[in-house]
């Protein structure tokens, strides 16, 4: 693994405390500004005790782990923090927080100045936590050694707002900066052009009072609901966008914890405007038998919507209960859809992978598109306007997604170049010019849409000829204008047929539409395309495609051992029509009670191809099929993990034919291959090598098929 240097914290907090005066100095108070120039005034060494303590999970510190080599004399360094008022010691403000960080035989030792009966120290540490909280005074145990060994973290506010300012949610952390430079996090190169999350102090600190209030109420035990409730309705108003999207989702949130009290459950209701809450209120209000209310906001909300989710709720709510209309949208799109298909009963948990192997053997071509496909499509069609246009970037190289989109205002400041780069690719010709390109220059690129992937090029310049060009331009058109509602919820599959090519939603028996991805078909709709939804119903599809596979390892862990031997059989339509076997060079030796087992020795992999000059013809044999072994999940994980060395991803509907022979072939002492093959007077001659042993279980699948279909 990559190593770091020495003192990597203490650079990292550097560029973390560069960025905010660079970019962000507007947002800070007084405090935040002190606190940075008392960092700034601190000598070397109690810099970087100050970035160690900054780094901990716990704003309490034991001393004793405070020690660190590239640190000389820590002691004078930590003297030094608690003279600027960065550290101090337990204090009675403290303490009741500073006993719920201990563990449990800190505790004990507390509870040792009490003269009250105590539990057992074989109780849990809860009980010994709830003894020192309600038995312990902090005058008592203020000079205690377990005290006296801990410091406090003084200005925990001001640093998460510092954290805040940087980051712009609250779950940004130092040592982002280290797996960012271990390669362990991905993130954008960083530009000459950076911004700050938020236009003022105002905004900023009401973002971040809002973002709290929004993570307490998450975790709010149920007895402090009503009172934080309370407590919610009496906050400051929100100021900003993020404040006032976090005001109203606390709001509803706190709201579902109070069903039961109706009054508080109504009211913080009826002061959301989250949609959700908005919907319950309707729903709640109807319940209750105000009909009048109910009916006059759905058509407020009909005729001027808040959002295309709350107006698909109204137009919805409205015919059903007021029109008498029986069933629901997402209802009447299901039923149109084609007849269900029959999909084989492997593809349990990955439909999506089954429909598609199903077009492949009627010789249709399909992609997975969903919204992998339309992100990257929108990312490299305007690239310069997202990632290069002098209104564009990140506001730094942790950002996710470009700062215009994270607000939703690339249309709203970007529209005429927008506009005029869509008018440039109403000549398809230009616009696959253009995606070659974009893939040429950026490949690879972090770009918070989409990762990478090695048939995208082609797949996005299929998609674009074979689609009808002005509805390509509309769904861009309004993936830009409201990139929050329409960057999700696409369909699984893009489909061509010699009619065209169409979006095809897959359900599995059960399933159901979710109401962003009506939104977003519907708006596919409107927009030009043909959209499917197409149901399935599980079956044993005698025509279905198996691979039989065996493999033979240098030991049992696929993260640590490796493939030696890898034996196929291709069936289709209930008969073997291909085998396929290779050694494989594992690259390591292959100890002796492997070779005892298996008969395969150094000498015999020397000379064989490793796995990455296999992995194309594997994939290939196996592609469409469903992946079949003895003890599946065994040889289905070796694969692959070999698959994951080489970042490649290996998707495939698996059997376990160990599984299978014991539902529909009972009654046998062992089901281990070589006594399942005796019992079954299936031949095996060379146990453990991997085609025989392939062989052998494609006859058992082959047994357990009769009885299944």
């Amino acid at each position: 693994m990559k190593q770091l240097p020495e003192k990597y914290y203490l650079t990292h907090f550097e560029e973390f405390i560069h960025y905010i005066e660079s970019s962000s100095a507007h947002l800070l108070n007084d405090k935040c500004q002190h606190f940075i120039a008392q960092f700034r005034s601190l000598d070397h060494n109690a810099k970087c005790m100050l970035v160690r303590v900054l780094n901990r999970k716990s704003a309490f510190v034991e001393r004793t782990s405070l020690q660190y080599q590239e640190i000389e004399n820590p002691n004078d360094a930590l003297n030094e923090l608690r003279r600027a008022k960065f550290i101090a010691r337990i204090n009675k403000h403290t303490f009741s927080e500073f006993i719920t960080n201990l563990n449990k035989q800190a505790l004990i030792e507390l509870a040792q100045v009490s003269h009250l009966d105590k539990p057992n120290k074989s109780a849990k540490k809860d009980a010994w936590f709830n003894f020192v909280n309600h038995q312990i005074q902090y005058d008592e145990v203020k000079k205690h050694a377990v005290t006296q060994s801990f410091y406090y973290f003084n200005l925990v506010h001001d640093f998460q707002y510092l954290l805040f300012v940087y980051f712009g949610h609250l779950g940004g952390a130092l040592n982002q900066f280290s797996m960012r430079d271990l390669g362990i996090m991905k993130t954008r190169t960083q530009s000459n052009r950076v911004s700050a999350h938020f236009d003022s102090m105002q905004d900023a600190q009401s973002a971040f009072f809002h973002c709290q209030q929004y993570a307490s109420c998450k975790n709010l035990p149920a007895d402090q609901a009503p009172l934080f409730a309370e407590q919610l309705l009496k906050c400051p108003q929100p100021y900003g966008t993020l404040a006032t999207e976090k005001y109203h989702h606390t709001l509803y949130k706190t709201a579902l914890q109070l069903e039961n009290s109706d009054a508080l459950y109504l009211t913080l209701l009826s002061k959301s405007e989250h949609p959700s809450a908005v919907e319950k209120l309707i729903r709640e209000k109807h319940k209750l038998g105000e009909h009048d209310f109910c009916k006059t906001h759905l058509s407020e909300i009909i005729k001027e919507p808040p959002s295309e989710t709350l107006l698909l709720f109204a137009q919805d709510f409205l015919a059903r209960k007021y029109h008498k209309k029986r069933t629901s949208i997402l209802t009447d799109m299901l039923k149109s859809g084609p007849t269900s298909l029959g999909i084989d009963e492997a593809y349990i948990g990955s439909v999506e992978h089954g429909v598609k192997d199903y077009y492949a053997r009627q010789g249709v071509t399909s992609y997975f598109s969903e919204n992998k496909l339309w992100r990257a499509l929108f990312a490299l069609t305007f690239w310069f306007e997202l990632f290069e246009h002098e209104k564009s970037g990140h506001h730094n190289g942790f950002s996710y997604l470009p700062y215009l989109l994270q607000e939703n205002r690339f249309y709203s400041e970007l529209g005429d170049e927008i506009e005029a780069t869509l008018a440039r690719f109403e000549n398809t010709q230009t616009w696959l010019t253009h995606i070659a390109q974009m893939c040429e220059q950026h490949k690879g690129q972090a770009t918070g849409l989409f990762s990478w992937q090695a048939q995208l090029h082609n797949v996005l310049c299929e998609f674009i000829q074979a689609a009808p060009t002005a509805a390509l331009i509309n769904q861009l058109r309004k993936i830009a204008q409201n990139f929050k509602q329409y960057s999700d919820g696409y369909p699984d599959l893009v489909v061509f047929k010699e009619d065209g090519v169409y979006l095809e939603e897959i359900k599995s028996p059960g399933d159901s539409l979710r109401r962003n991805q009506l939104i977003t078909i519907q708006s596919l709709i409107e927009s030009g395309f043909k959209v499917v939804i197409q149901a399935t119903h599980w079956q044993v599809d005698p025509n279905q495609s198996y691979v039989v596979v065996d493999i033979e390892t240098t030991g049992g862990k696929k993260e640590h051992h490796r493939i030696t031997e890898v034996g196929m059989v291709r069936i289709e339509n209930g008969n073997i029509v291909d085998t396929w076997q290779s050694l494989v060079n594992p690259m390591r030796h292959i100890p002796n009670a492997i070779t005892q087992l298996t008969g395969i020795d150094d000498a015999m992999v020397k000379d064989a191809p490793v796995f990455a000059d296999l992995a194309n013809e594997i994939a290939k044999f196996t592609q469409g099929a469903i992946f079949v072994a003895h003890n599946v999940n065994f040889d289905f994980g070796f694969i692959k993990q070999e698959f994951a060395r080489l970042n490649q991803p290996y998707h495939r509907a698996k059997l376990c034919t160990v599984k299978l022979a014991r539902k529909h072939l009972p009654g046998h002492a062992s089901y281990s291959l070589g006594k399942l093959c005796h019992s079954l007077n299936i031949t095996l001659e060379n146990h453990h090598r991997a085609l025989d042993d392939a062989q052998a279980a494609a006859q058992i699948l082959l047994l357990v098929n009769k009885q299944r279909v």
